[in-house]
């Protein structure tokens, strides 16, 4: 019976051997995963970031060129290109020329 219990020991230790294995493989494998899918989750993070910076960006043109809509269609500017471009004047304003000789 001594070998059968000496067998049965070696089986025991083989068997935990083979589990403890098991455990450590699997146990880098989830480790492995894990880092693998942090690094993922930091590179999406600074995507992330990148993408509400030119939201943002684009946010800010988006108002500028409101203004400038707002600007080109206003009174005053229609009046300046009047003035300036065409050589139009008000209904009761006079205009003066100096006469070169």
């Amino acid at each position: 019976m001594s070998k059968a219990r000496e067998k049965t020991k070696k089986e025991k230790s083989l068997t935990s051997i083979m589990v403890f294995c098991f455990m450590l493989i699997f146990t880098m494998a989830v480790c492995a995963n894990l880092f693998a899918q942090s690094r993922k989750l930091y590179a999406l993070k600074g995507e992330k970031t990148e993408i509400l910076q030119k939201i943002d960006d684009a946010q800010t043109e988006n108002d500028q060129l409101k203004n400038q809509q707002d600007y080109y269609t206003s009174d005053v500017y229609i009046e300046k290109v009047a003035r300036e471009q065409l050589g139009l004047i008000m209904p009761d304003e006079m205009v003066f020329k100096n006469r070169v000789e």
